[in-house]
């Protein structure tokens, strides 16, 4: 009631001041409205209207913009609830891929999809469904829409890739991982991701420069020094490859300097002075090895340089000085009786293995010596002459990598199986013995 009354008196007090003003100012005026109309009246009819019309020019541009503030705030309302269906449906189907139930997961995720076209999470969810159950080409085709919509995002570059993996197409893998690296040249599961391809083509220089940047960007410290030893690996692969000798050698003789216990980069040296016709060269590096701790990889070279040939007491010599250095060292201690063995000398033999302590004397390689012993002495046993056959099959019994358990007849600087390097041990050494490289406390993995 109030507020008619207001307005009423306002009313009132407009008209009796528009009468007021009629009455001052009787005169009419002339307004023109275009170069050919015009218009006249009171001054203060003409005032009026003015002011009239201001206002509804006011009027109608606070009603655009309420309109558009009503129009941005439906369109938002609209939005977050299509963003909240899509959660939903994202959750879901995740919730059914963890159920086992791909097709509803498939399902959900595409309805997220038409949410949200450009989702990244969906394109990785629906991608994996496809991956998990090894449809490669299903994966690809989600993923290559994904990158269709969001440009080369690198979280589907590498989805991309391991689906090219699974279907055979490791070159095109590479090229998808070059191009993630283009787009975040500092990830480190781009740059793990591209290391491990390279690894796998067997492409170690690359491999190796992948590395280099990898360790740029890794600053936890154990992290760290595993992947120096791992690039001091891909040195030693890369050197290996170098088709020039002169260049091989260089490269073999610079890593063995920077880090001198890396039994794999002394043995490859020792057999690339070999092929050069440096016997003597070669056996003082596989010497010096040994020395500093090698052992299946540089005594077996020595054993076949030496063992036979004229010079063949160098070795007996040499081992006898280093079990006089070493005394405790079994391996060097069954490697001398093997020796022995060989050359008849049966009673040394024998005095040496009384020698051996645990945990050698427990080990397949001891077995294996102490069955040929009793065979050159004359005791027959089949037991036994099947025993020699089975654990004697080399120089150095038969190698097994202390990391996944591969054998081979004969010592490795690198295990293809686990990608570890200077991880090979004789039957003549504890399971579980450590490399002795100061870089490599436990093996040289390159995983």
């Amino acid at each position: 009631m109030l507020r008619l009354t207001i307005l009423l008196a306002t009313i009132t007090a407009a008209l009796i001041g528009v009468g007021w003003l009629l009455h001052l100012n009787p005169e009419s005026v002339t307004l023109r409205l275009s170069a050919t109309r015009e218009w006249t009246g009171p001054l203060p009819l003409v005032l009026l209207g003015a002011f009239l019309a201001g206002n509804a020019v006011m009027f109608v541009g606070s009603l655009a913009r309420a309109s558009q503030a009503a129009v941005r705030g439906w369109r938002a309302e609209r939005l977050a609830r299509r963003q909240r269906r899509q959660q939903v449906r994202k959750e879901q189907g995740l919730s059914f891929a963890w159920l086992g139930e791909i097709d509803k997961a498939r399902t959900s995720l595409a309805k997220a999809l038409r949410d949200g076209p450009d989702d990244l999470a969906a394109f990785l969810m629906f991608a994996r469904t496809y991956l998990d159950e090894g449809d490669f080409r299903g994966a690809r085709i989600v993923l290559e829409e994904g990158l269709d919509r969001r440009g080369p995002d690198p979280k589907l570059l590498l989805f991309l890739a391991e689906a090219q993996r699974g279907s055979g197409d490791p070159a095109a893998a590479i090229e998808t991982l070059e191009r993630a690296r283009r787009a975040d040249a500092v990830s480190p599961r781009v740059l793990t991701a591209l290391r491990d391809a390279y690894t796998a083509f067997g492409r170690w220089s690359e491999a190796g420069r992948v590395q280099e940047a990898l360790l740029a960007v890794t600053h936890d410290a154990a992290t760290r020094a595993e992947g120096e030893r791992t690039l001091i690996g891909m040195r030693y692969q890369s050197a290996l490859e170098l088709a020039d000798a002169a260049a091989r050698t260089a490269e073999l003789r610079a890593i063995l300097r920077a880090h001198p216990d890396f039994e794999p980069a002394a043995v490859s040296l020792g057999d690339a002075l070999l092929a050069a016709d440096q016997p003597r060269q070669a056996e003082r590096v596989w010497r010096r090895a040994v020395l500093r701790g090698a052992r299946g990889g540089a005594l077996e070279r020595l054993e076949r340089l030496l063992a036979g040939s004229p010079r063949a007491h160098r070795l007996d010599v040499f081992t006898r000085r280093l079990l006089r250095r070493h005394p405790d060292d079994g391996a060097a201690r069954l490697f001398r009786a093997r020796q022995l063995i060989r050359s008849g000398k049966l009673d040394e033999a024998g005095a040496e293995l009384t020698h051996v302590g645990p945990p050698w004397n427990t080990l397949a390689g001891y077995h294996g010596l102490l069955a040929e012993l009793h065979v050159r002495r004359g005791a027959h046993d089949d037991a036994v002459r099947a025993f020699r056959h089975a654990l004697a099959t080399c120089a150095l019994g038969v190698f097994r990598c202390q990391v996944c358990g591969a054998e081979a007849e004969e010592w490795r600087g690198y295990c293809e199986s686990c990608r570890s390097w200077d991880s090979y041990r004789s039957s003549y050494e504890p399971a579980g013995t450590a490399a002795r490289s100061p870089a490599a406390p436990a093996h040289f993995a390159g995983r």
